[in-house]
């Protein structure tokens, strides 16, 4: 820790409050691309906004085409990376503040992006700052990275990899505390039979959510009969959190007199999946230092011509892509169908004696005091992903509800300057002499 970016944190509050506030009051959920601005007018004109408050902090700041903002500091062969995004999640309904209002209540400032990932951002250059004000060397230039659509494609990513230097290590500020250094691959596969049937049903609104219910007509001899299941709705990358309300009407389904095509596909449904989370009947229940394999049958679109079953798989980094397009072809092949989608994203995993994990958890247990801190490994997908040799840091777990994609979204005074101070230290052990 130092007492000097501490301090000067501290006295510079006022000013990183007010600059976050002006930056939530954009809305910058991505809108239509326009000539200049690939994400939306109000996308653009938040970067432009927190490009300027970064140059009045005397920082190099400027804009990659828009895509992102670039903020460097520093000295040195090598570059440390620090990811954030000005880009929100819709609003949504259920709110009690103004989600662009940036209003102050019992010490929190509330708004969309106030703890993702604005406020992090924000806590990010003030942080930089503090550390070159501390007159600290370096021997590793700092460069802060502003994506503009990390909530949907992060194509703001994927376009500064193809146009900039590629950090040599890098964190997020848009995790959890104290650091993850793993994330499980991510699979979004969606199957496809075509047969007659005499089954209808439209279950689940996202692959990467469990059903918490789904219910079916089933029509035989000019009759139709309803059925239906509830289970608990979670995020797939947890499933067991959550009950999967549509393999308990797969299970359902089987009991009744199914014929033909209908009867094989449910028998062949409930063998797959049963009420399994972890892939076990299909032969892909494994594990490595990622974690485990989860499996969600997340969406299910049945009528007279078949089905289209999409499902959400968090799969272990070392296991290969192959066996798993295999495995599920071969568990469903009985229905006739064939993979119509397949949206495979890497994981990674980065050890933990590395130094960017080892400095980072050292920065974490020396402000806290939480000496039993350990690194995390998650079923979720962050920018860390996306660059080598990159974890997040922060900012929920610590001082923090998570309040992340929901209404009243908000991040506490105190916590933001923690972020800060805490940005700083990081930017102090991996970047200074």
């Amino acid at each position: 820790m130092s007492i000097y970016t501490d301090n000067w944190i501290e006295d510079h509050k006022d000013e990183l409050i007010e600059a976050l506030r002006g930056a939530v009051r954009f809305r910058t959920v991505e809108g239509v691309p326009e000539e200049g601005a690939p994400f939306g007018a109000e996308v653009k004109k938040c970067l432009d906004y927190t490009l300027d408050k970064a140059s009045s902090l005397g920082l190099s700041a400027k804009s990659l085409d828009n895509y992102c903002g670039m903020i460097d500091a520093g000295e040195g062969e090598e570059m440390l990376g620090i990811l954030a995004h000005l880009d929100v999640v819709p609003e949504g309904t259920g709110w009690e503040h103004d989600p662009y209002g940036a209003e102050i209540a019992d010490g929190k400032l509330y708004g969309r992006g106030t703890l993702d990932d604005k406020g992090p951002a924000f806590a990010s250059i003030y942080a930089l700052k503090a550390v070159i004000a501390s007159g600290k060397s370096f021997r590793r230039r700092v460069r802060i990275i502003l994506g503009c659509n990390e909530e949907t494609n992060m194509g703001c990513i994927n376009y500064y990899k193809s146009h900039e230097t590629i950090p040599d290590l890098s964190f997020s500020p848009d995790g959890e505390y104290p650091l993850t250094n793993s994330e499980k691959s991510i699979l979004h596969c969606t199957y496809k039979a075509e047969f007659r049937s005499n089954i209808k049903m439209d279950v689940g609104d996202a692959a990467n959510v469990v059903p918490g219910h789904a219910s079916c007509i089933l029509s035989s001899y000019l009759k139709e009969e309803e059925i239906s299941a509830d289970g608990r709705i979670a995020h797939a990358s947890l499933p067991w959190e959550g009950e999967n309300a549509l393999q308990k009407l797969f299970l359902k389904l089987r009991s009744k007199d199914l014929r033909g095509m209908d009867r094989v596909a449910i028998d062949t449904l409930c063998d797959a999946f049963g009420n399994e989370y972890y892939g076990q009947s299909m032969g892909l229940d494994k594990e490595d230092e990622s974690g485990r394999l989860t499996l969600n049958v997340g969406v299910m679109h049945w009528n007279s011509e078949g089905f289209e079953l999409t499902l959400d798989l968090r799969c272990p980094v070392s296991l290969p892509e192959l066996y798993i397009k295999e495995r599920i072809e071969i568990a469903l092949a009985a229905t006739g169908g064939r993979i119509a989608a397949w949206d495979y994203r890497p994981g990674y995993s980065i050890p933990d004696d590395s130094e960017i994990v080892k400095k980072l958890l050292k920065v974490y247990v020396d402000r806290t005091g939480d000496t039993e801190a350990k690194p995390k490994r998650i079923g979720g997908g962050t920018y860390s992903r996306e660059l080598p040799n990159a974890v997040s840091f922060g900012p929920e777990n610590y001082m923090c509800e998570a309040s992340c994609h929901v209404a009243n979204e908000f991040i506490g005074i105190d916590q933001l300057l923690m972020n800060a101070k805490m940005i700083a230290d990081a930017i102090i052990a991996l970047a200074c002499d």
